[in-house]
């Protein structure tokens, strides 16, 4: 899907190596990961230290793209509750599919595997009143794979007066110790690092689905390298309206959901007469701005990038305009599947009763253990 030729050429930057682990004490999670740009769902089977929790190696990984149906599904529109509780179970069966494919594909027994941990695949997320849901937790995951399954992560957080988002801050934090920061370029772009002893993170603003969204227009699923938005000028109106938007004045904690891209920034995009190539420009350099802003109001340096956006080189070169970075692309495996790794970490600690989200990144009342456990 992404052009690993010059992710390749860009490899020597990348400092980081999984660590080796000792032959005993040792769990297999297969964390699933679903991100809103409806790519597909990311599988990675982590081995994990029992002694050394940060500990970890990377042992399989894939992604199974959704077909058009299932992404027709998955966009987001108003359901009945009959109609949501028929496709958290249906998508949850899905999923069982995908992981026992993955299981084939890799020569792997299921009873090889020790905990199967899943984001599922968020529905709607409105933190501010008390409502996030994801769909994909159903018990069926665990009946149709025969696995243990942690799932469910964000609920308690937002019970307990959180954004419920972002979850992964805490694997930056123990299993990336040696960058400033750490910078996902998703559906949105967030970031997550170290302050005054405590983690802190949050959604910078929107990425891939917002640049997606008018690349789709053209008839591409995605702006390959930045192409488009490096062939064509941005528009200053336009780039100066986003940027005024208050949620970039906001303190955190702080997250982004679809909703708030098609209630408030996309009809400021629509609002234009410019072309869909002017308008990816003009994302594009938007979003590099927002993300140099964060890195300079907090003096961050030396930075891991991942996610897809992290191949768009216009958006990375841009960055650069506004200060002086290393920004360091990781390789392949965390590149594509680090959320996922991250959510394999999630279930790891839930399954040994460990703290999984911090309330310096989401705000709740308490640092806590969250997340449901389903047996097959």
């Amino acid at each position: 899907m992404f052009n690993l030729v010059a992710l390749l050429s860009r490899l020597a930057k990348v400092h980081f190596m999984p660590q080796k682990l000792n032959n005993e004490g040792l769990l297999k999670v297969l964390g699933l990961m679903s991100g809103t740009s409806l790519d597909g769902l990311d599988l990675c089977l982590v081995e994990f230290s029992a002694k050394h929790r940060t500990q970890f190696q990377i042992l399989a990984s894939a992604t199974y793209s959704y077909s058009k149906a299932w992404q027709e599904k998955l966009s987001f529109k108003q359901l009945s509750a009959w109609e949501l509780s028929n496709l958290d179970y249906q998508y949850s069966l899905l999923l069982a599919q995908y992981v026992l494919r993955f299981c084939k594909e890799h020569g792997l027994e299921t009873a090889e595997i020790d905990l199967l941990s899943s984001h599922g695949h968020t529905w709607f997320h409105q933190a501010e009143k008390g409502i996030t849901y994801q769909i994909g937790n159903h018990p069926s995951l665990a009946v149709e794979t025969g696995m243990e399954l942690a799932c469910d992560f964000r609920r308690q957080d937002v019970a307990l007066g959180g954004q419920g988002a972002p979850l992964v801050p805490i694997g930056d934090r123990d299993l990336f110790p040696n960058y400033d920061a750490c910078l996902n370029l998703g559906g949105f772009a967030n970031i997550s690092f170290q302050e005054d002893s405590k983690r802190i993170a949050y959604d910078i603003g929107p990425c891939n689905l917002a640049m997606n969204s008018y690349c789709q227009i053209l008839g591409l699923p995605y702006d390959n390298e930045g192409t488009i938005a490096a062939s064509f000028k941005h528009d200053s109106a336009l780039f100066n309206k986003l940027n005024g938007l208050g949620y970039y004045i906001q303190s955190g904690p702080k997250s982004l959901g679809r909703e708030w891209l098609e209630e408030t920034l996309l009809p400021l995009v629509e609002e234009t007469s410019l072309s869909p190539e002017v308008k990816i420009a003009t994302l594009n350099r938007h979003i590099a701005f927002q993300i140099a802003a964060s890195l300079n109001r907090h003096k961050l340096k030396k930075v891991l990038i991942s996610g897809g956006g992290a191949l768009n080189k216009t958006l990375i070169d841009s960055i650069g305009i506004w200060g002086e970075f290393d920004l360091v692309v990781a390789e392949a495996q965390i590149l594509h599947f680090k959320e996922a790794l991250i959510f394999a970490y999630l279930g790891y600690l839930h399954q040994h009763n460990k703290i999984n989200v911090l309330s310096s990144v989401t705000g709740a009342k308490k640092d806590h253990c969250s997340g449901q456990k389903f047996h097959p």
